[in-house]
């Protein structure tokens, strides 16, 4: 998939986890101590992309860009365990290195999953 595409869908995606967990925040401030925000935000993130892409097999930055996670070997949509590890990956930190490899992401690769247009 072209690069072009996963960067588009990294910024939007990345707009859209800023204001979900701004939101979270927000609406939890009286009720949660400041030191859980870290735990939240990273919460937050993992369930933005796993939920987005095991109900809708892609995310809002996806659907922007008429992309979508597809299995690698059948291109249907991916099954749990696979979107459970693409979502896991990406928590890692400096997981954006593994593209300087490879045009696959590091998800993309251990997970069997590909990026293909909707």
């Amino acid at each position: 998939m072209n690069f072009k595409y996963r960067i588009a869908n990294f910024f939007i995606d990345m707009g859209c986890y800023l204001i979900f967990s701004l939101a979270i925040i927000f609406l939890t401030k009286e009720i949660i101590d400041v030191s859980y925000v870290r735990d939240i935000l990273l919460g937050v993130y993992f369930l933005y992309y796993f939920c987005s892409e095991l109900f809708f097999g892609k995310t809002i930055g996806k659907a922007y860009t008429k992309t979508k996670v597809v299995d690698k070997n059948t291109l249907n949509k991916p099954k749990f365990y696979q979107i459970l590890i693409r979502s896991l990956l990406r928590g890692l930190p400096f997981y954006f290195i593994s593209y300087f490899i490879s045009e696959k992401g590091l998800h993309d690769h251990l997970s069997q999953t590909i990026l293909i247009k909707s």
